[in-house]
């Protein structure tokens, strides 16, 4: 029997709809809500962990970019002189007007009142050499003489007062927002007249250390991807009985601190220690290697550190490789060897990504080792941060080094997600 269109009851405007219709809307209502109740529910077990990266890892990161941009300590300590040195333009060749030095001549006055003479000096010292002594010297004598205009009140002081470069420095460092530190992270500065140069060879840092980081963090992840594979491919190839007490070896070191690692290899590398007198035991030198403050000492302590890190990455994959792939390849004619790089080691290159990947990040942070072990042409960038840090205590420089390293390892596994198609999986 066939059911035509005009069979099928359809209720006329102002009925009410049949029961089974009602119901199916109901249904779809409930499941909508049940659905919001369990992604509801979702966010609120994940909302702990969210707030703990917020306030651990977002948070700090923010804090370190905005250091990198933003120092108001001129601008708040000096803000009359700040005001009105924007509006100077040092590439004329001209000094600013009279108002300008009687501005910062009583906004020193109100600085060295407040003890804000030493804020002001050491932040214009970090973008000219010399500018503490200069801003010390004239708030110490500011007050001598009464006679004549700010300009020769100033000017008696020190001369360089009438130097457009001081003026400069002091006007670029005015703004609360600042590219100074930037700048000086790559090697640039600004000259008397505000444009951007190149820093005088005797001057360039910051470029070679960062070239000198990512050659040495490449260097470690090859010789750790170089002397893991073997040690992973033998654990993972092993019966369980021996692989866990060998495993047990791998994971020994994590038992030490790093500190004592580190302070271990200078026992054994120096020149009086033990692998030199074993190389003079053997006749192979009369008065030992340079094997340690260099850096040869520095990649040995920094891949024997990190050794594990690729051992345990690259293990996790060689262990879910089957061994059937290496006999079917054997019983078709190949030899062991080239049964190994056709049928086994394809398979295990996501380990060997992500081992290299890891031991690379790790390695680009290090600063213990390298300040231990390394000579003075091979501390990392790490160290130089640490240092501005703790000793210079110019925090907008470590920001920006740091934000530069960040950056730069950011955009390595950015290229490494892209070049391994959305990354790696262990197991």
């Amino acid at each position: 029997m066939m059911i035509l269109p005009t069979d099928i009851a359809v209720p006329a405007a102002g009925e009410p709809e049949p029961s089974h219709i009602g119901d199916s809307k109901s249904l779809k209502s409930k499941l909508r809500s049940a659905e919001r109740a369990e992604r509801t529910r979702a966010m609120l077990l994940i909302a702990p962990l969210l707030a703990f990266l917020l306030v651990t890892f977002l948070v700090p990161i923010g804090s370190l970019l905005m250091k990198s941009f933003r120092d108001p300590t001129i601008s708040q300590e000096m803000p009359a002189t700040a005001a009105l040195l924007r509006e100077w333009n040092p590439a004329a060749g001209k000094l600013p007007g009279e108002h300008v030095y009687d501005a910062f001549g009583k906004d020193l006055l109100a600085a060295k009142a407040s003890e804000g003479v030493s804020r002001v000096a050491s932040r214009l010292n970090y973008d000219e050499a010399g500018m503490r002594s200069l801003i010390m010297k004239t708030a110490r004598r500011l007050g001598d003489s009464d006679t004549g205009t700010w300009h020769q009140r100033l000017s008696a002081i020190d001369p360089r007062w009438d130097d457009i470069g001081a003026w400069s420095t002091l006007k670029y460092a005015s703004s609360p927002w600042t590219l100074g530190y930037y700048l000086k992270a790559f090697d640039f500065k600004r000259d008397s007249d505000g444009s951007i140069v190149r820093q005088a060879p005797g001057e360039r840092l910051y470029v070679d250390v960062f070239v000198r980081t990512a050659w040495v963090s490449l260097a470690v992840s090859a010789l750790c991807l170089l002397f893991g594979y073997p040690v992973a491919y033998f654990l993972a190839n092993i019966p369980a009985r021996y692989s866990n007490l060998f495993m047990i070896m791998v994971l020994l070191p994590f038992w030490t601190s790093i500190l004592v690692r580190t302070t271990a290899w200078v026992v054994v590398l120096q020149t009086n220690g033990v692998l030199n007198d074993l190389f003079i035991h053997l006749g192979l030198t009369k008065s030992g290697f340079a094997l340690i403050y260099n850096r040869f000492g520095v990649l040995v302590a920094m891949t024997h550190i990190l050794l594990p890190y690729a051992i345990l990455s690259l293990y996790a994959v060689m262990k879910g490789v089957p061994n059937i792939y290496m006999k079917a390849a054997r019983s078709l004619g190949a030899g062991p060897i080239l049964s190994f790089f056709q049928a086994y080691f394809p398979q295990t290159l996501p380990g060997v990504g992500a081992a290299g990947m890891l031991t690379f990040i790790l390695a680009v942070g290090y600063y213990i080792t390298p300040a231990i072990v390394g000579g003075p042409d091979d501390q990392l960038a790490s160290y130089y941060i640490a240092n501005h840090v703790n000793a210079t205590l110019n925090w907008g420089l470590a920001s920006a080094l740091a934000s530069i390293l960040l950056a730069g390892v950011l955009l390595v596994y950015a290229i490494f997600v892209r070049m391994t198609g959305g990354g790696v999986k262990l197991g």
